[in-house]
Protein backbone atom coordinates (compact mmCIF):
# COMPACT_ATOMS: atom_id res chain seq x y z
CA UNK A 1 0.00 0.00 0.00
CA UNK A 2 1.62 3.29 -1.06
CA UNK A 3 2.05 6.11 1.44
CA UNK A 4 1.72 9.75 0.44
CA UNK A 5 3.92 12.30 2.20
CA UNK A 6 4.50 15.99 1.50
CA UNK A 7 8.05 17.24 1.03
CA UNK A 8 8.94 20.40 2.95
CA UNK A 9 11.94 22.70 3.20
CA UNK A 10 13.96 22.74 6.42
CA UNK A 11 16.92 25.10 6.20
CA UNK A 12 18.49 24.36 2.81
CA UNK A 13 17.28 20.73 2.67
CA UNK A 14 14.12 19.10 1.36
CA UNK A 15 12.62 16.73 3.95
CA UNK A 16 10.10 13.89 3.86
CA UNK A 17 8.98 12.15 7.03
CA UNK A 18 8.57 8.45 7.71
CA UNK A 19 5.49 7.47 9.73
CA UNK A 20 6.43 6.13 13.17
CA UNK A 21 4.65 2.82 12.54
CA UNK A 22 6.73 2.23 9.41
CA UNK A 23 9.95 3.23 11.16
CA UNK A 24 9.19 0.87 14.03
CA UNK A 25 8.33 -2.01 11.70
CA UNK A 26 11.70 -1.61 9.94
CA UNK A 27 13.74 -0.82 13.07
CA UNK A 28 14.64 2.71 11.92
CA UNK A 29 15.65 4.93 14.81
CA UNK A 30 16.69 8.55 15.28
CA UNK A 31 20.25 8.96 14.01
CA UNK A 32 20.26 5.88 11.75
CA UNK A 33 21.88 6.30 8.34
CA UNK A 34 19.59 5.61 5.38
CA UNK A 35 20.63 5.09 1.76
CA UNK A 36 18.55 6.63 -1.03
CA UNK A 37 19.03 4.65 -4.24
CA UNK A 38 17.70 5.92 -7.59
CA UNK A 39 15.99 3.10 -9.51
CA UNK A 40 14.43 4.99 -12.40
CA UNK A 41 13.09 8.36 -13.40
CA UNK A 42 11.28 9.85 -10.37
CA UNK A 43 11.71 6.58 -8.43
CA UNK A 44 14.01 5.53 -5.64
CA UNK A 45 14.24 3.09 -2.77
CA UNK A 46 15.34 3.80 0.77
CA UNK A 47 17.17 1.27 2.91
CA UNK A 48 18.87 1.33 6.26
CA UNK A 49 22.67 1.44 5.96
CA UNK A 50 24.56 -1.49 7.39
Amino acid sequence: MPLTRKARVVGSSLVITIPSQLAKAHDIKDGDDLEIIPIGIAEFKIRKSK
